[in-house]
């Protein structure tokens, strides 16, 4: 009988069928062999495409889009690799599997100490109880993020993945209990890296103390006061302490009322006055505290806005005010500002090199002689030749280099953000970096905003990076990349308008991002060099599969977006989704639209914030967002549509051949030459649309075989960006783009 049993075993693996073992042998069997294990599920798509399963033998994790349909408690027998990932064992490919039954227990999670995060727990489910988080308690969860906990003196940590429940929920501020699978990720030893996955907040376990529920946010912004509100788990009073210096919090407010929402307005302020506060609740002896935060007032300077774009914008689709555009003079327009600057010049830029540009140099060195005080950081992997060309007495400092930091890639100036008249205080932002390329070949972007507010809060993140307030850097106390904390106000009313600001990669500027995807009702136009994380691909999807939201997407034909994202995007809305192929240089914007020209909530995003991992979690790297905003949403628009139909529609035919037009002049004026090759005669017409769809003109022409030359009267149409069909009997249609000065 033994021998039987022994022969049908070696059919099984001649067959191609493995014999199915306990998971807990299968995790002492060699990387690369073929396993078959039988498990719980512990986790679902909350962690991506991975899938933790456990026996009562021990845990593994299983990889692969296969996977995507598992669910916690399905019992599952599975075949497959095994393989080592950064240090965790997984089963990967998956071969096959099979869903035993659904709806089963899951296995209770074994009550351990944090010294037991290990190898031998990787991959269960476990409890650790009455952990304290360190990492920015009171504050939120994002992305792609590690927070540390501790327990005994004993550390560890979790790690939030993209698209994760927890983003956007509060890090509690006291005890907890953590329920999670133990995980590892570490590059190279066998040894470090574990962590710890919650699944989502029934992960966190609240004890009998008050905690903060919700972050600590502002309304009602004026020139005197603003107000703060939270909410507790427990009803608790309502106080803040607050000052001018972080470290002499020397004022307060109290409420004893016990409530579970709490709000308290801070009065008394002047206008631009950057205030320190931490919020705070008493249940009996437990106190439930909020991160200390700077928050500050509205300004009274004339909130101007001024959006700059370095390629032609397309005015039949302005709503009013006509989009600017710079041919070949942003550097100049950059001097302009400078030439103004009175007090100071604080100077961020990524690249900056003046071959081929007007010297800004020369209008920082102008500047410090006549006795403006000039600040400058750039990046120093960059090649910044520029720098260079500033006088030793402009202190200067480059970010830092090495395994812990990755780029610099701000490009903001702050003009006099404390003069005493709050109208000369001025932010210039963008995607625009000072090259010759940037500036007058690749498509970019500059926004310059007239308010004090902004321009102190920009000033707060720039001494962070050069150490000190001073004239003088500190390197010492210089903070760059990840290094850096979010010690910035972000919601601020200018002109009327909400705006928001955040740095990374200390802000979580990809969360909102996908918040901003996430308020689109009506339509997104979106673009920007490169998408490469799938979160926001899959935001995207959702936006047009579950609120049918008009999508389109530009971006650079010489970017490195993810086969992920192409492929859901490409899929999501066909030749909706656009490289920006038909022009030289680098299609470098880094903006999206919502909603424009609705009553929706128009808003746009932009800075220099490209949407990519290194961009969130290590760059240095600053956004806006105007919100319900519909003069900048539709400038910005402007700009985007005139290059998202320039890609559409001047490379292809109905049948996807290339273009065969040829349109000269263009831009046109009063007449359009149009040059086409026809297979036999034939009439045709020639349909000229504006960009909303309506058609303005047509012409009707008889075509001969071969070549023929066709005259277009435009005397007609307003100056705009226009699509030219040309219909014939015989032949699919042709498309080209049309701008008429």
């Amino acid at each position: 009988m033994r021998k039987s049993i022994l022969i049908f075993a070696a059919l099984l693996i001649s067959w191609g069928m493995q014999a199915q073992i306990s998971i807990g042998a299968a995790r002492a069997s060699a990387i690369g062999t073929v396993v078959t294990v039988k498990g719980i599920v512990t986790s679902g798509s909350e962690l991506g495409s991975i899938r933790y399963f456990q026996d009562n033998t021990g845990g593994i994790a299983a990889y692969g889009s296969l996977l995507n349909a598992v669910v916690r408690g399905d019992s599952i027998t599975l075949t497959g690799t095994l393989k080592n990932y950064n240090q965790l064992l997984e089963i990967d490919p998956v071969a096959s599997f099979n869903v035993n039954s659904s709806g089963n227990t899951l296995p209770t999670p074994e009550l351990i100490t944090i010294d037991s995060i290990n190898e031998a727990r990787e991959a269960e489910l476990v409890r650790i109880n009455s952990v304290t988080f360190t990492t920015n308690p009171g504050g939120t969860f994002g992305s792609n993020t590690s927070y540390n906990f501790t327990a005994n003196g004993v550390s560890s940590s979790m790690y939030v993945r993209s698209n994760h429940p927890l983003i956007g929920t509060v890090i509690p501020s006291g005890p907890v209990d953590l329920v999670g699978i133990v995980s590892q990720f570490h590059y190279s030893s066998p040894t470090s890296g574990y962590q710890l996955l919650c699944r989502d907040t029934n992960d966190i376990i609240l004890n009998n103390v008050i905690m903060l529920t919700s972050p600590l946010s502002e309304s009602n912004i004026t020139q005197t006061g603003l107000t703060l509100s939270w909410t507790t788990n427990l009803a608790g009073t309502s106080q803040l302490m607050y000052g001018a210096n972080p470290d002499l919090l020397n004022l307060s407010l109290v409420n004893t009322t016990l409530v579970t929402a709490h709000s308290i307005s801070l009065t008394g302020l002047t206008a631009s006055q950057i205030v320190y506060v931490k919020a705070f609740s008493v249940d009996g002896t437990d106190t439930a505290f909020s991160p200390l935060r700077p928050y500050i007032s509205r300004s009274n300077s004339s909130g101007d806005i001024k959006v700059f774009f370095n390629h032609p914008v397309d005015h039949s689709a302005a709503s009013g005010e006509n989009a600017l555009f710079l041919q070949q003079a942003i550097d100049d327009t950059l001097i302009a500002y400078i030439n103004r600057a009175e007090e100071s010049i604080d100077f961020t830029m990524y690249n900056f090199t003046e071959t081929g540009l007007s010297s800004v140099s020369g209008a920082l060195n102008a500047a410090y002689a006549r006795g403006v005080d000039v600040r400058i950081i750039f990046d120093g992997s960059a090649a910044n030749s520029g720098i260079q060309n500033v006088v030793d007495g402009i202190k200067k400092i480059g970010s830092f280099q090495g395994a812990d930091y990755t780029i610099m890639h701000n490009k903001f100036i702050i003009i006099d953000a404390y003069h005493s008249n709050p109208n000369k205080a001025i932010v210039w932002t963008g995607s625009t970096n000072l090259t010759d390329g940037q500036v007058n070949l690749d498509p970019n972007n500059v926004t310059v905003i007239t308010d004090q507010s902004l321009a102190k809060t920009y000033t707060l993140e720039f001494n962070e990076m050069f150490g000190t307030s001073g004239l003088n850097p500190d390197v010492a106390k210089a903070k760059f990349g990840k290094f850096k904390t979010d010690n910035t106000p972000h919601k601020f009313i200018i002109a009327g308008k909400e705006v928001e600001c955040y740095f990374s990669p200390s802000d979580n500027t990809n969360d909102y991002l996908i918040r901003t995807i996430a308020s689109a009702d009506n339509k997104l136009d979106i673009g920007t060099m490169l998408i490469t994380r799938s979160d926001i691909a899959y935001a995207l999807q959702d936006a047009v599969n579950l609120r049918s939201v008009a999508l389109r997407v530009l971006t650079n034909a010489f970017g490195n977006n993810s086969t992920t994202v192409d492929g859901i995007l490409t899929a999501l809305i066909g030749n909706d989704y656009q490289d920006d192929a038909n022009n030289p240089g680098i299609m470098h914007h880094k903006y999206m639209i919502v909603d424009e020209g609705t009553t929706s909530n128009p808003t746009v995003f932009t800075g220099s914030h490209n949407w990519s991992n290194n961009a969130n979690n290590s760059n240095d790297e600053n956004t806006l967002i105007f919100l319900n905003d519909q003069r900048i949403a539709n400038l910005f628009y402007q700009s985007f549509l005139y290059r998202f139909n320039e890609n559409k529609y001047m490379s292809i035919d109905a049948a996807g051949a290339a273009n065969g037009l040829k349109m000269y002049p263009n831009p046109a004026h009063a007449e359009l030459n149009i040059e086409f090759t026809s297979q036999n005669q034939q009439a045709a017409q020639i349909l000229i649309y504006a960009v909303n769809g309506a058609l303005v003109a047509q012409h009707s022409q008889n075509l001969v075989a071969g070549s023929n030359l066709v005259k277009v009267n435009l005397q007609n149409l307003k100056a705009g960006a226009y699509v030219v069909v040309l219909k014939s009997t015989n032949q699919a249609p042709f498309y080209g783009n049309l701008i008429v000065e």
